[in-house]
């Protein structure tokens, strides 16, 4: 079912509202503190860390949206949340569309697989039938100048060669959403401009393209809006020449 237009206008991709994620920090579970999580029972002396706290936002269809925000201002619970590696413990987060994330380096890769076979294994978890990847195999280990080294175990790969190996297959496999977490942060400059070439290409395309990055100036030239996050919350929200600004003269943008 396709998500509905916001304001009769623009088909919306991502929508979240109220959306929490509470973690408890320090305990043991035993059973009768899992039987009151199931039943949503208060538990007394609940301490935690809330991560998220009735975050809302929405992501339309076809937009480039960046994130920001310091290191535990939530940023990578939303796109575990959205990548679906991890449900929120309140509100609500539905999305439309096939989801491609890629919210680190070497996420999803198994060490001891060579790079075709964590090719195969990662096209596979996102239901690209395997002729397909066959197909598409010559053109990611070109992509990722990996040629030679697609046969040789990952855990052997430097980072760099991980991170481009992860963003081919993100180029090369069809997607809806495309969810890019920090992914240029471990490859060269020329590399890193080809591959922020590929999401303007994507974005121009009218595919979905959710973009993280320490690099200001790199968000800047791939988003149109921008969410700004701290401390699990929505600090601010708008068009990315409005929030960048401020955020860069914030003491956390400094």
């Amino acid at each position: 079912m396709n998500a509905p237009a916001a304001n009769g206008a623009r088909p919306v991709a991502i929508s979240a509202e109220r959306l929490s994620k509470h973690y408890r920090l320090g305990e043991l579970h035993n059973l009768r503190r899992t039987v009151k999580r199931v039943l949503r029972r208060p538990l007394n002396g609940d301490v935690g860390l809330e991560a998220l706290s009735d975050v809302d936002f929405t992501v339309y269809r076809g937009e480039s949206f960046g994130l920001v925000g310091t290191n535990g201002s939530g940023k990578s619970t939303v796109l575990q949340i959205l990548a679906g590696t991890t449900l929120p413990t309140g509100g609500m987060l539905e999305v439309t569309g096939r989801v491609l994330p890629l919210l680190s380096v070497g996420t999803g890769f198994h060490p001891e697989l060579t790079g075709r076979e964590n090719v195969t294994l990662f096209a596979s978890s996102l239901g690209v039938p395997r002729r397909a990847i066959e197909s598409r195999m010559e053109h990611v280990s070109e992509f990722a100048e990996l040629e030679r080294h697609m046969d040789t175990p990952v855990k052997r790969f430097s980072s760099g060669m991980v991170a481009r190996l992860s963003f081919a297959i993100a180029m090369q496999f069809p997607a809806d959403i495309y969810v890019f977490d920090e992914v240029l942060a471990v490859v060269d400059g020329e590399f890193q401009e080809r591959c922020l070439g590929e999401i303007k290409n994507l974005h121009s395309q009218g595919r979905t393209v959710i973009f993280v990055s320490h690099s200001l100036e790199q968000v800047g030239e791939v988003c149109e809006r921008v969410l700004w996050l701290d401390r699990g919350t929505v600090h601010d929200l708008g068009p990315t020449d409005a929030i960048l600004p401020a955020y860069a003269e914030s003491p956390h943008g400094a």
